[in-house]
């Protein structure tokens, strides 16, 4: 987009391009929050359990490896998660 259209349409909004860049960021963070929130959900009803007691069970019987596709997955949702819960209480503050 042309820098004096944007110009135009900043203006218009009554917002500045740092304010619409600060807003986007926040809209993406929720994004992503709620992605890998909808995730670790699906493994809690599946499992009936949270991830650290599923972990819990999981690292105690390491034979079960039928299991270790869904510990990966949500391993990795649970981490991001709380990353992204992370940069969203920073940008609160």
């Amino acid at each position: 987009m042309q820098s004096q259209l944007q110009d135009e349409i900043f203006s218009a909004l009554h917002i500045s391009k740092a304010h619409f860049l600060d807003e986007m960021g926040l809209l993406l963070i929720h994004q992503q929050v709620a992605e890998y929130k909808m995730e670790v959900d699906f493994f809690e009803k599946k499992y009936q359990q949270s991830f650290a007691e599923f972990d819990a069970c999981f690292q105690q019987d390491m034979a079960d490896l039928a299991l270790e596709d869904d510990w990966l997955a949500w391993r990795f949702a649970w981490d991001s998660l709380g990353y992204w819960q992370g940069l969203l209480a920073q940008a609160r503050q």
